[in-house]
């Protein structure tokens, strides 16, 4: 016959050590989320901390704005981290350097900021920071134009217009101008106007129906 051990704890105070070490562990787990709340709110990349890198880059204040978008890049700020982009491109704050700088592009491309994947669109299509690829610039062109961003869309009209990294195609390039200029490029209504001047009737006709489902469809598979 098996016996039962106590050891000497009676059932009581089995089930009150039970409950006291839930107890504990519950309140570790809380204390572990709030710490965890506390840090998401203290080190959360906030609208003026973006603002004062801003407005000390706009002030000329590379160097103060190079390190404070540094610091917001470490937080996965997207503006910040193409902010960094331009500025290594440029040399503003820093030695220009086209490698870093499409290094950070490429980051901020990550974070899905239309602005980085233009400008290294842009570097693909000089050759500079990167290989030179035509192929690849308008790929990337494709990409930030259907994000909405208003210069990826004229430089993939232009790409189309003038067959870089593609074939040429003026209805595809009319069209982007077209869109381009909705969007508030300032030189797409030009640019598509010289081009409509030596189109067909038909392919105008057919450029502005494809801008209007463009448009229609929010620029979607455009």
């Amino acid at each position: 016959m098996c016996r039962v051990l106590h050891f000497g704890i009676e059932p009581e105070m089995i089930f009150t050590t039970k409950n006291a070490v839930r107890r504990r562990g519950l309140s570790r787990v809380y204390a572990w989320l709030l710490c965890c709340l506390t840090l998401l709110l203290g080190c959360g990349v906030r609208a003026e901390d973006l603002a004062e890198a801003d407005e000390a880059f706009d002030r000329g204040e590379f160097v103060t704005a190079l390190e404070l978008y540094e610091a917001l890049a470490e937080q996965q700020d997207p503006s910040a981290t193409y902010r960094l982009g331009l500025m290594y491109e440029q040399g503003l704050g820093t030695v220009a350097d086209p490698a870093t700088a499409a290094s950070w592009y490429q980051k901020a491309q990550a974070l899905d900021s239309p602005e980085a994947i233009g400008a290294l669109a842009d570097l693909h299509l000089r050759g500079i920071g990167v290989i030179q690829n035509f192929k690849e610039s308008l790929r990337l062109n494709i990409s930030a134009a259907e994000a909405g961003y208003a210069p990826a869309q004229y430089n993939l009209a232009v790409a189309y217009a003038n067959g870089v990294g593609t074939y040429r195609d003026p209805v595809k390039a009319h069209m982007w101008f077209n869109i381009a200029a909705a969007s508030g490029y300032a030189n797409a209504a030009q640019s598509r106007d010289s081009l409509a001047a030596v189109m067909a009737e038909g392919e105008i006709t057919r450029a502005q129906q494809r801008a209007k489902a463009c448009l229609d469809s929010n620029l979607l598979g455009c």
